[in-house]
């Protein structure tokens, strides 16, 4: 099998600490140069993973013979590098959430679409075996109708909405890198808080494993003394006629546990998906209940595996378990839950193919 070749945009943390290393000890992948804006964080990522090509201008990476690049740069420049690389003909994997704008992430849906490339969205709880299993027993109709959908996402990241992010530390060790203080806090580059950086994972999980869409939105954020969101309610209707509730907070401390609960209710019984705690259980109607193994501690969130599973697609393999039309499902989720919040109305999502 040849090997993909491919290229990060963005030399930050995220891609420091995982995308970079995994595609650098992936056998079906060739890594073969590095792009960022600031030279200082280029030089010292090239010089830590031994890369030779570097680059200050992206453009020059999608004109060097890429097939794939990992896009993990901060949330505001998405959608414009995003862009260029579909329209260099280079397939993408970018990081959640996809864009700031619905608009915006159906136009590289689209794109993608056109020009027969690959588009994935950074959503690592997708590739876990609980993930493909709920989603197979969801969709193969097992629950019956979906009904009601809850979430439950409380999660360490309050001193990165806070532009802190070396409380952390001592937690993610940040081998290269760490954020960027203004990636996260300052509301020109994060363009949220809570519900950008961390709401974006469960609603993006609840929409795959769904199969379904928010056709509109209620909700509550509420920043506090922040820039930005810390804590988030967001309630919904599906497309489906089925209705669902989400709630998030960054506020849990290093030394507490964190809360990350899935719940999928319909006519023929229910679905619980822990996770963070890498659990999983599903209860029938008719006194039938599955409880599935619970993930190892690596299985939990395998960060080192979607920018692998682009390389895999690329080289006509695997399938993708973070498309971008899911990607797009959950910006248009979010814009309507923000301006919901702004107008004290309900939101409703403009229908889309």
């Amino acid at each position: 099998m040849s090997k993909a070749r491919m290229g990060v945009i963005g030399a930050g943390w995220w891609a420091t600490q995982f995308h970079i290393p995994s595609l650098k000890t992936y056998e079906n992948a060739e890594l073969v140069g590095i792009a960022d804006l600031k030279e200082d964080k280029l030089t010292k990522a090239a010089d830590y993973y031994d890369i030779a090509n570097q680059y200050t201008d992206h453009r020059e990476l999608l004109a060097s013979g890429v097939d794939g690049v990992v896009i993990a740069v901060q949330h505001a420049f998405h959608y414009e590098v995003a862009r260029d690389a579909l329209d260099a003909g280079v397939s993408v994997m970018v990081e959640k959430p996809m864009t700031l704008r619905a608009d915006e992430a159906w136009d590289l849906v689209e794109r993608a679409k056109r020009n027969g490339l690959h588009l994935m969205v950074g959503y690592t709880f997708h590739f876990t075996r609980h993930a493909e299993a709920a989603r197979d027993i969801v969709q193969s109709g097992r629950l019956g109708e979906i009904q009601f959908v809850s979430g439950i996402f409380a999660s360490m990241v309050e001193s990165y909405l806070r532009g802190n992010p070396d409380d952390y530390a001592d937690v993610f060790k940040f081998p290269v890198t760490g954020p960027d203080p203004s990636t996260y806090s300052d509301p020109a580059f994060a363009g949220g808080g809570q519900g950008m950086v961390q709401v974006t994972h469960p609603m993006g999980m609840a929409l795959w494993v769904t199969g379904l869409h928010a056709v509109e939105v209620s909700g509550f954020v509420e920043n506090f003394d922040l820039a930005v969101d810390l804590a988030d309610a967001f309630g919904y209707r599906l497309n489906n006629g089925g209705v669902g509730v989400m709630g998030s907070t960054g506020g849990v401390r290093p030394d507490q546990p964190q809360l990350q609960v899935n719940t999928y209710f319909g006519t023929n019984g229910f679905l619980r998906q822990d996770l963070v705690n890498g659990r999983m259980s599903v209860y029938y109607h008719d006194g039938k209940s599955e409880v599935f193994s619970d993930l190892t501690e690596e299985e939990v969130y395998p960060a080192h595996l979607p920018s692998r599973s682009l390389a895999d697609l690329i080289n006509g393999t695997g399938k993708n378990r973070a498309p971008g039309d899911v990607g797009a499902r959950v910006v248009e989720f979010l814009e309507a839950g923000y301006r919901s919040s702004e107008t004290g109305t309900v939101v409703k999502i403009t229908p889309r193919c």
